[in-house]
């Protein structure tokens, strides 16, 4: 069962680092920990401990019935939905499992108001400050989650061969994002893995542009970045396009940018670090002539959320691993004119790189 090897590997790090038990808060942790879908929402309102030998989630009325069921289901988790604030729950429970002393981590996401109800209620408690163990263990996906990475990512490729094929000069970069919105949920996607970025003309130089009334024009590069969200899994790509024929100076960054994320693409495997490929990016980049154009780091983590662990960035110098889900997405962007980037997501396997999208890397004109 997906649920027990994922309580498997938590329960391997508390005995590494000598822990008795767990203490997870954030919602996409949840759900990987526990694996039941459709239950968890935005709210902050559950909290799950686990311990060597013990499972349980705390909830409340809203939910429990379906927590009850997905949890028969699984046969791991302990429901619990008493009336009682939070930090009081974890406190009893910590008493119930004779773990009042006990060496418990918690994360550093959690907020002072929080951490303070926590050590009033459990004062004699040995908590464990820690930065993302859930997060950087949700980093490995598992096949079953590469299935569903890969489901999502094909929704939102056929939905943008769709709604390319219907795009045309005069319509506004909302009325693009909405048709492209609705080409996803058409296919099945719950909702968008993130909002639509669809910037076209000057604004393709922003990196995370909102979509506007601005009519597309001949001679604009259009820069799409999007994703769809389908049984809790998100997918996230771009690609530049133009409205008409490109200019020489356009398809020259294009072509630059293509070659950095080829580079990039051929070069991921197990054992590089984020940091390398990033460099990697810059260095194609700069060959070009457009050094310092990019501005970001080189790419990201995807999973339940669309930023993950590991960046692929120059802070990062940990080895990437093969489960590992990343994208791949440089960019040239000049302030004022025209901004390009081309973005794929694939998963590291034993030899490479495993790319879910299947769009060409050309660029593509539309008349």
């Amino acid at each position: 069962m997906k649920a027990m090897k994922r309580i498997e590997r938590v329960r391997e790090l508390l005995a590494n680092n000598n822990l008795d038990a767990i203490v997870v808060r954030n919602n996409s942790d949840l759900m990987w920990l526990t694996g039941f879908e459709g239950v968890f929402d935005t709210e902050q309102a559950h909290v799950a401990i686990v311990t060597h030998d013990v499972c349980v989630l705390h909830t409340d009325s809203r939910y429990v019935t379906a927590m009850n069921s997905c949890a028969q289901a699984e046969g791991i988790w302990q429901i619990d939905a008493s009336r009682m604030r939070e930090p009081q729950f974890v406190a009893e429970a910590f008493r119930e499992l004779k773990l009042v002393t006990g060496r418990i981590a918690i994360d550093t996401s959690m907020s002072l108001a929080t951490y303070r109800a926590y050590s009033d209620a459990m004062p004699n408690a040995r908590f464990k400050e820690r930065a993302g163990d859930i997060l950087a263990l949700r980093s490995v996906k598992d096949t079953e989650e590469v299935k569903l990475l890969k489901a999502a990512q094909q929704i939102a490729t056929d939905a943008f061969t769709e709604t390319l094929a219907h795009m045309q000069a005069g319509m506004t970069e909302r009325e693009v994002s909405l048709e492209l919105e609705f080409n996803m949920r058409r296919r099945g996607a719950d909702e968008l893995a993130f909002a639509n970025i669809i910037a076209s003309g000057p604004n393709s130089a922003n990196p995370h542009a909102i979509p506007t009334e601005r009519r597309l024009r001949h001679g604009d590069m259009v820069v799409f970045d999007f994703g769809a969200r389908a049984a809790g899994y998100r997918s996230d790509t771009t690609r530049t396009v133009c409205i008409g024929e490109p200019s020489l100076e356009q398809q020259r960054i294009y072509n630059a940018v293509l070659d950095a994320n080829r580079a990039v693409r051929e070069a991921l495997k197990p054992g590089v670090t984020g940091a390398q490929m990033h460099k990697l990016a810059e260095d194609v980049l700069a060959s070009a002539g457009y050094e310092n154009c990019m501005g970001h780091a080189l790419g990201h983590g995807v999973g339940i959320d669309i930023h993950e662990s590991p960046v692929l960035g120059p802070s990062n110098e940990k080895p990437l691993v093969a489960g590992n889900v990343v994208t791949d997405e440089p960019g040239i962007y000049i302030p004022g004119k025209d901004g390009v980037r081309i973005e794929d997501c694939g998963v590291i396997t034993e030899t490479g790189f495993d790319n879910f999208c299947s769009l060409t890397h050309e660029l593509q004109v539309v008349s």
